[in-house]
């Protein structure tokens, strides 16, 4: 039973942070260069799909001095991206309300997608912004802007008008951190998912720690209800 969608609530930054007595950025850092590391390791293990979850609809309720810092992180972050655009064959693409962010970080989102589209390799969804909620709340508004006539809508046809419409549900779903929750992540889209959830903070998170979850899942059997 091989994993092609892998989605991962990368949590625990500050915390690791904190417990190390280094100030909380320093987590952010730490955590942004560690998601470059798993994406090599995912693509390693010959999974076409990774989503994770970068910055939440709650997230704004942090300091004012953490969203900046975080904004900042965010555009270095995809300053990187764009400079290994060229060395990887990675889908990359953002899922979430992104018009709130300042005009130069929508350009850079962008360029990224528009310059990746047709690659082949493993494509990876970054959730800015996103809220499963808002997710699903959006798709119906789409449904009763475009279909007015519509009656009746079956599962299917719903899925046509999320976010991630074009790419199949998660098998596996990651939590760092010790909370077991979903935090609002992906709520149409982890039906059927199974679910793991891990004491290691996001820093720790690892290629070791990823095979072990691999192998985890490897060791379930999948019912979908039945």
């Amino acid at each position: 039973m091989s994993i092609k969608h892998l989605a991962i609530i990368m949590d625990g930054n500050r915390r690791w942070a904190l417990s190390r007595n280094l100030k909380s950025y320093e987590g952010h850092i730490k955590g942004a260069n560690n998601l470059f590391n798993i994406i090599e390791a995912v693509n390693k293990n010959k999974i076409d799909f990774l989503t994770v979850f970068v910055f939440s609809t709650e997230n704004w309720k942090r300091s004012k001095t953490e969203i900046s810092f975080l904004m900042d992180l965010l555009v270095k972050f995809l300053d990187d991206t764009i400079q290994k655009i060229n060395s990887n064959d990675y889908k990359v693409r953002f899922i979430g309300n992104l018009v709130p962010f300042k005009k130069n970080i929508i350009k850079k989102i962008n360029f990224i997608q528009d310059n990746t589209s047709n690659n082949k390799g493993i494509t990876i969804t970054i959730a800015l912004n996103f809220g499963g909620r808002y997710d699903i709340i959006d798709a119906t508004n789409k449904i009763l802007n475009t279909q007015p006539r519509l009656k009746l809508i079956d599962e299917e046809k719903f899925k046509n008008f999320t976010f991630n419409n074009c790419i199949p549900d998660p098998d596996l779903l990651i939590r760092t951190g010790g909370e077991m929750r979903l935090s609002n992540f992906l709520l149409w889209d982890l039906a059927y998912t199974e679910l793991m959830f891990l004491p290691q903070m996001w820093p720790e998170f690892d290629e070791q720690i990823l095979d072990e979850c691999i192998m985890n899942y490897n060791n379930r059997i999948r019912k979908y209800g039945e």
